[in-house]
Formats: C-alpha cells, structure tokens, sequence
C-alpha cells in the first residue's frame, strides 16, 4: 500500500512539472511581444553600451534595489494587516490569521498566475537592465543642445513668463515644496506597486498586456529616442550649462526652503551632475525632454481607470501633482511635461489597438469581467 502511494505520487508530482512546464511555455507565447521590446532594448544597451562605454550608476541601483525591497515590506505588511481587520470585523472569520495563510497558499499554488508572473517579471528585468544602459548614455551621445530652445518656447507659450513664475505661491512655502517633493519621490513606489501588481495579476488579460507593452514602449520611445533628438538636461542645470540665470530664482527658493526642511531633488541633482562631469563613476543619466516622471504617471493613470474608476481618480491627482512638482523641482520645463503626456496617450491607444488585432488577442477571454477580476485579486 505504501509503495503504491509512493508511486502515485511521484507520477502526480512529475505530471504537475509537466502541466506547469505546459503553462510557462503558453505564458511565454502570450507574451512574446513583450519579450521582444525586453530583447530589442538590452540589444541596444549592449550596442550603444559598448560604443559610449557608459555603464550605469550600479550605486543607485542599489540604492533602488534597496526601496523596492522596503516598499513590499511595508506595503505588504499594511495588506497583511487591512486583510486581518477586514476578516475579523466585515466577515466576522473565527480565526482571520488562519484565513490569511490559506489565501497564501493559494496564490503560491496559482499556477497559470505563477507563469505569467514569472514571464512578466523576467521580461521587465531584462528590459530595465538594456534601458538603463541607455539613459546613461544620452549625454554622451548628444551633448545638451535644446535646453535654451525648450525654455524659449514653454517660456512664450506661458504668455512670457517661465513656468515656474506662475507658482511662486507654492515656492514660498517650504513645506509645500516638502510634500512636493515627498510626492515626487513617491512616485517610485507608485511605479513598483503598478507594474509589479500587473505583473502578478491574477488573470492574464489583453489589459495587463496592454499597460507592460506600453510601460516599456514610453521608456523606451520617449525616455531615450525622443529623449536623444531632443538632449536637454532641465532647469535645475540650466545655469551650470552657462544658458543663463533665469532659473536661478527657483534653485535659490529650493536652497533657501532646504535649509528649513531637507529637499531631496537637490542632492539628487547634484549626484546626477557629479555623474555628469564624471566626478564620480557612472551616470543614470540627465535628461529632460520628455517627463518620463509625468508620462509614467499618466500611463498608471489610464491603466487604474481601467481596472477601478474610483482608484482612477487618485492616479490621476497623483499625476497632476507630478506635473506640479516636475517645475517646482526644477527637474522639466512645464513644456517637458506636456510632451510627456501626449507621448503617453498615444502610445497607450495605439499598442490597445495593435494588441486587439493581432492574434495574441484571442488566447483572452472577455476582457471586461477580467479587468474587474483582477483589480479585486490586486
């Protein structure tokens, strides 16, 4: 009897290697148009890698690494604990520790949610490591040129004044630019938790294929080959470039508001421009045009409103905050941010609308019900 169940078990265990073989592979063709943008991008890093001998700024990446493991902390430890309170005092379980832990058991055991997680993940991994080859190489590979003449233009399309004139009403106080610049700095959570929640949905719809595909595209298209035709590096390096001193009066409000609360985007700023004239090894990258910051709001925006009207709306003040502080900050001309909100739209209709006619399309199932579906899995 023993060696018999032994056996069944050994052919159950072998047999779920091989279902879940089966279901990486689907996965893998369901996603090979984003595989494609990951492979395409780390191509092109290693090109133009190898041609500007640019490599990134492996400190900050760290530094990165280090927040997106504090940020699934803390989130995760807020969900475990509106999870627990939502069992004990909405359903009224007997024992919300025990329901907790076999929902997590459930997910480890999704199976198809595990591929597509891994798929996704794999691909956004590769995709960051080729991008950020590239945006350390911008610099390099067309030297600041178009600063003068983005600020000109946004400068008359605001009826002649800079943009950040028409919000001194916020530079005067510093602890407005403190949140601002909270916000802003938030926003590198905001991405972890869209990407990596659409990363791990629970069902792999035409939607989630959408938003990983334009996620990468915007970056890719607006963060280097737009970025490149057009090499600005911002306000907050316009005197250091010798253009002049019409941004000096936002740096020194940021310098004077520092000295009562700490302003993260001046040190920030400095470490970029140390980068820069290679005072210290490596480089992300500066550059201005367009707002990455404000198009990737925009992008989390659109994606939300999909999947929650309601959780929309946040994304979407949670964006015009961005473009907010990407002025006040010093870091984009406002013409920046409006570049990067048209960049984003567009790309996001045009990929929804490859997407739905190509023929990854019918491998989905009705794709409305799955949307809701999987911003309550969320």
């Amino acid at each position: 009897m023993q060696d018999t169940f032994e056996y069944l078990s050994r052919r159950s265990g072998a047999n779920g290697e091989a279902a879940f073989s089966k279901l990486l592979v689907e996965s893998f063709l369901r996603h090979r148009i984003i595989h494609a943008v990951a492979l395409f991008t780390l191509g092109l890093g290693f090109a133009v890698g190898a041609r500007v001998g640019n490599l990134p700024d492996f400190g900050l990446l760290y530094e990165y690494a280090f927040y997106l493991v504090v940020y699934f902390w803390i989130f995760g430890c807020a969900y475990a604990a509106f999870r627990l309170l939502q069992l004990a005092l909405v359903h009224r379980a007997r024992s919300p520790a025990n329901h907790l832990l076999v929902s997590f058991r459930q997910l480890l055991a999704d199976r198809n949610r595990i591929a597509n997680g891994v798929n996704g993940l794999v691909a956004i991994l590769i995709f960051v490591s080729g991008f950020s080859v590239l945006k350390g190489a911008i610099a390099v590979l067309a030297p600041f040129s178009w600063d003068q003449a983005i600020a000109h233009f946004s400068t008359k399309l605001h009826f002649g004044r800079a943009s950040y004139q028409w919000l001194w009403w916020i530079l005067e106080s510093p602890l407005a630019l403190r949140l601002l610049n909270f916000c802003y700095n938030f926003w590198f959570a905001v991405l972890i938790v869209t990407v990596f929640s659409s990363v791990a949905a629970t069902r792999d719809t035409l939607l989630r294929h959408q938003f990983l595909l334009s996620f990468m595209l915007l970056w890719l298209i607006g963060g280097f080959f737009v970025a490149l035709t057009f090499s600005s590096a911002g306000p907050c390096y316009f005197a250091r470039l010798g253009f002049g001193d019409l941004y000096q009066p936002l740096m020194d409000a940021l310098q004077s508001a520092n000295s009562q609360y700490p302003i993260w985007a001046l040190s920030l700023q400095d470490r970029l421009w140390n980068g820069y004239e290679g005072v210290s090894s490596g480089t992300m990258g500066i550059s201005a045009f367009p707002s990455i910051h404000v198009a990737s709001s925009v992008l989390f925006a659109l994606y939300v409103t999909r999947l929650s009207p309601r959780l929309g709306v946040v994304l979407w003040i949670f964006a015009a905050i961005i473009m907010l502080g990407s002025v006040v900050l010093g870091w984009h001309y406002a013409l920046d941010g409006y570049a990067g909100i048209l960049i984003s739209v567009a790309i996001w209709k045009i990929t929804g609308v490859v997407l739905s006619r190509t023929t990854i399309a019918s491998r989905f199932a009705s794709e409305v019900p799955l949307a809701r579906q999987e911003a309550a899995s969320v």
